[in-house]
């Protein structure tokens, strides 16, 4: 057992990529490594892997061909194989951080302060147009998105409240933030410390070629790729983790907090770190296609390489917004569809300890 946070910390990410991706290029100002993923096809040009350090102030790699990255810890199992445990003895003897034995536990912490915004270019112009927004839904320049979103994907108004939900009535009549997409629609934030850091324009009319979801550039908004909304009220520790912000917020409808992952494509080992440290148990429900199934099973294997043993629930319709306009008593089913998974797990579980 080690306290993962403090052998994170001890480990020089840079001398450690430059060990074991042999060397960097560039300056020492902004080095890059190559690509230690083998489903990354190496081109021979400029290097891809940089190395940064996270708003909750650990060192990360990423590719920025590819998509891979994560801490030390990934950075070992990716270049040596081996599972999450093995990476972390390597890097113990490396620092010289002892084993700290079976009974051990780490002590709690203080979380570390969050930034207020992730590299958002017009904080204040963000801010005041998600409430601008948020307070127009509730008006009557708002009650065709509004009417969307309680009657015909079934969000109750109180987790509508509690996410900052809100509607852009066009460009004529909403100022908004440069970056920011010029159309109507409903307004889905990503809160971060009180802070809208981002946020997406989902098109309640669409045309049959256009697109469901606009998104700010990435000037204005860096994608954060995964985003947590709460319930109006939390009724269960669970946290179930969706395929986009609606499905999200279905799943707060019935009591849970949730985390969408902002498309099929972004589950990766950065994301499954950052929800291996949420404490509570987690739950996929992806959406039930192809690609949703996919992502899944791929989340699921990150966390499972993290020491988080997720549970992945099989839902009754297309997606958790589709289960939920189905369901006659959506609290109550989704209830029962959790435990019932989260039960299966832990009557596995105790047969392999058997």
């Amino acid at each position: 057992m080690y306290d993962r946070d403090a052998l994170i910390a001890a480990v020089d990410l840079p001398a450690l990529a430059d060990e074991l991706l042999g060397g960097h290029r560039g300056s020492a100002r902004s080095p890059a490594w190559p690509c230690p993923s083998p489903q990354h096809a190496q081109t021979g040009r400029t290097p891809p892997v940089s190395i940064f350090t996270s708003r909750r102030g650990e060192q990360r790699w990423r590719c920025h061909g590819c998509g891979a990255g994560g801490t030390a810890i990934d950075l070992v199992m990716t270049c040596c194989g081996g599972d999450a445990r093995g990476a972390m003895d390597l890097l113990a003897r490396r620092v010289g951080i002892a084993d700290q034995g079976p009974r051990w536990s780490p002590q709690p912490r203080t979380p570390r302060p969050v930034p207020l915004s992730r590299g958002c270019r017009d904080q204040e112009g963000l801010d005041r147009y998600v409430d601008e927004c948020s307070q127009a839904l509730h008006s009557s320049a708002g009650r065709r998105i509004r009417d969307w979103l309680i009657e015909e994907r079934g969000l109750p108004e109180g987790v509508l409240l509690a996410n900052r939900i809100g509607a852009d009535v066009g460009p004529r009549r909403q100022q908004r933030p440069e970056g920011m997409p010029k159309a109507a629609g409903a307004v889905l934030p990503v809160i971060v410390g009180g802070h809208a850091v981002y946020a997406q324009l989902r098109v309640t009319n669409p045309r049959p070629d256009g697109p469901r979801y606009l998104n700010p550039t990435g000037d204005l908004a860096p994608n954060p790729r995964l985003a947590y909304f709460r319930p109006a009220e939390r009724w269960h520790r669970e946290v179930i983790v969706t395929e986009g912000a609606i499905d999200a917020l279905s799943a707060a409808a019935a009591g849970y907090r949730s985390a969408a992952v902002l498309s099929a494509a972004y589950p990766d080992q950065a994301i499954a770190h950052e929800l291996s440290r949420l404490p509570e148990p987690l739950v996929i429900a992806f959406d039930q296609d192809d690609a949703g199934r996919g992502a899944a099973a791929r989340l699921t294997a990150l966390l499972d390489a993290q020491q988080r043993h997720p549970v992945t629930l099989a839902l009754p319709a297309s997606d958790m917004n589709d289960a939920l306009m189905r369901s006659s008593n959506w609290s109550k089913e989704l209830e029962l569809r959790v435990n019932a998974c989260v039960g299966e797990r832990s009557v596995g579980a105790s047969r392999d300890l058997a």
